[in-house]
This record gives structure tokens, C-alpha cells and sequence, in this order.
């Protein structure tokens, strides 16, 4: 009896303990530094309670610049005095059994280490997870590693970015049409374009035209 009510214990306690691993991730948790990236914050419901809120503190020297926006959910940022992204608040309800992720673009750090994502997930119930302790801890902040020896996603169209700046480069170097007119004028030489010219048969027939005068002239002054 004692046995069985030890086991039970043991399985009850295993049971409770599963849910405590089920907090805020954010992925990647690898990204290289100065780099667009895609950030997708995964928020699984670890209570019978619905979650109907999740806060999330915008590591320093991280830049959000665009946001996807999930069905039944709505957001709010705020800002610090300077103008810069501070938390970022979505606002829904999930199932018991269900989970939500947002995602966003933002700019890493320039310099390697480490970012926190702390996090505050509300319930119906009015229950909270604060997601803001050490790896180790009952109740961890996602974390994410800035290395130079990470691959860079440059995520968010900076290959399109780069492609436009060698679209204008090229067209800024090549000529316009009026220039490729200008071109083709010089390279044709000179005896070709007098070829062209009729100057030269007109003043033949003029000439032509002139001795028959002449012999006109001399013939009507020798006839009596």
C-alpha cells in the first residue's frame, strides 16, 4: 500500500512537472551580428487557463522593423523616450491544448553575445508566467546568441535591396539614347557620308547643261 501510494506520488509529481518546460521560445537562438533576421516567438498554453496576453521586452540594440500579423490577435508596441521599440503586447485567447506563434524581422546586434527575450504570458484566469529568470531556472528567458560565425539570413529583402542599387548603377553608366546616336554619328566616317550625297551628279548635269549652250551660242554666231 505504501509502495503504490509512493509511486503515485512520484507519477503526480512527474505529471506537474511536465508543464514547467512548455515557456516562451524564440527562434533562432543562433543568428550572425547586423543582420536582418526572422524572429518567430513560439507561446505555448502550459495551464488549464486560455492565454489571452503575451509581453515581450525588445532586447537592447535589436531593431523590429516589420511584424506578421496572426488571425484573432492584435498588437501593441511601445516605445521608450527615444523612439525605440520597447515591448511589444498581443492580445488573443488560445485553447487549452494550443499554442501561438508571431513573428518579425528585425535587425540583430552589431556586437556578438547575448540577447534575453523576457516574456509575461496572462491567463482568463487572471493567473501570470513571467518568463524573465536564467536558463536554469523554473521560469527562463528565451535566449539567443549573436556570433560572427553564425550564417546571416538577411532576411526582409536586402538581396532585392542590393539587386535595385546594380539596376541604377548599370543604368546610370550606360548611355541614353541620345548618347548611342551621338556615338554612331562619330564612328562613321566622312567618305561615307558623302557618298550619300547627290551634289556631286547635280553639278555634272549643270555642267553638261552649260557647254550645250556654249556650243548653242557659237553655232547661232556662224550662221549668216
Amino acid at each position: 500500500m505504501i509502495r503504490r501510494t509512493l509511486l503515485a506520488t512520484l507519477a503526480a509529481t512527474l505529471v506537474a512537472a511536465v508543464p514547467a518546460s512548455a515557456h516562451v521560445q524564440v527562434r533562432p537562438a543562433l543568428v550572425a551580428p547586423g543582420d536582418p533576421v526572422l524572429f518567430e516567438v513560439i507561446v505555448p498554453n502550459e495551464r488549464d487557463a486560455h492565454t489571452t496576453e503575451v509581453t515581450l521586452q525588445i532586447p537592447k540594440d535589436l531593431i523590429p522593423f516589420s511584424f506578421q500579423e496572426p488571425e484573432g490577435w492584435t498588437r501593441e508596441n511601445k516605445e521608450g523616450a527615444d523612439g525605440s521599440l520597447e515591448t511589444v503586447t498581443w492580445k488573443g485567447e488560445l485553447a487549452e491544448d494550443g499554442f501561438a506563434r508571431f513573428s518579425f524581422l528585425a535587425s540583430t546586434p552589431e556586437q556578438p553575445g547575448e540577447i534575453s527575450w523576457k516574456a509575461i504570458q496572462t491567463y482568463d484566469d487572471g493567473s501570470v508566467s513571467r518568463w524573465i529568470g536564467a536558463p536554469d531556472s523554473d521560469n527562463p528567458a528565451a535566449v539567443t546568441t549573436v556570433s560572427a560565425d553564425a550564417p546571416r539570413q538577411n532576411a526582409g529583402g536586402e538581396g532585392a535591396e542590393d539587386a535595385t542599387e546594380a539596376t541604377a548603377t548599370a543604368t546610370a553608366a550606360a548611355p541614353t539614347s541620345g548618347e548611342g546616336e551621338d556615338t554612331e554619328l562619330n564612328l562613321s566616317s566622312p567618305a561615307e557620308d558623302d557618298s550619300d550625297s547627290p551634289l556631286p551628279l547635280i553639278l555634272s548635269i549643270v555642267a553638261v547643261a552649260l557647254a550645250a549652250v556654249a556650243v548653242l551660242l557659237q553655232l547661232r554666231r556662224r550662221t549668216p
